[in-house]
């Protein structure tokens, strides 16, 4: 058999594995009122207890990831955004300090970050305003 005609079965095949990867990755997606919900965490006036901290860093790198990835997908063009955006890789390139106060300072400046963008992804109505 021809390969161009056997590449629909073998796509056939491999549509429930996408299907699974993207359902999968679908259900880890958190909601604009959870990315709320972190940035809340990180910039509550009592910081977290030492064994939340490194959740709470690894959810705020993921939602900046997204929002980073929902201005891209939207073509901004806003200097603010991508200047935000930079900022957000910075902080991720900065391995989470050791001592407590190291890394509730971290995360402040993730919180920060992530709020701004948020913010600003919201005033250039990319997004919708979050309640």
């Amino acid at each position: 058999m021809h390969p161009t005609l056997a590449a629909p079965a073998r796509a056939d095949q491999a549509a429930p594995e996408l299907l699974a990867r993207l359902a999968a990755a679908l259900r880890k997606m958190r909601t604009l009122p959870e990315i709320l919900d972190d940035i809340g965490d990180a910039l509550d006036p009592q910081p977290p207890a030492a064994t939340e901290v490194e959740d709470i860093h690894e959810r705020l790198r993921e939602d900046l990831e997204r929002l980073g990835a929902i201005a891209e997908a939207a073509g901004i063009g806003d200097p603010e955004v991508w200047r935000l955006i930079a900022r957000a890789a910075e902080l991720e390139a900065v391995e989470l300090p050791q001592d407590h106060h190291g890394r509730i300072v971290h995360l402040r400046k993730q919180g920060a970050v992530a709020n701004d963008l948020l913010e600003r992804l919201t005033a250039t109505r990319t997004i919708k305003q979050v309640a």
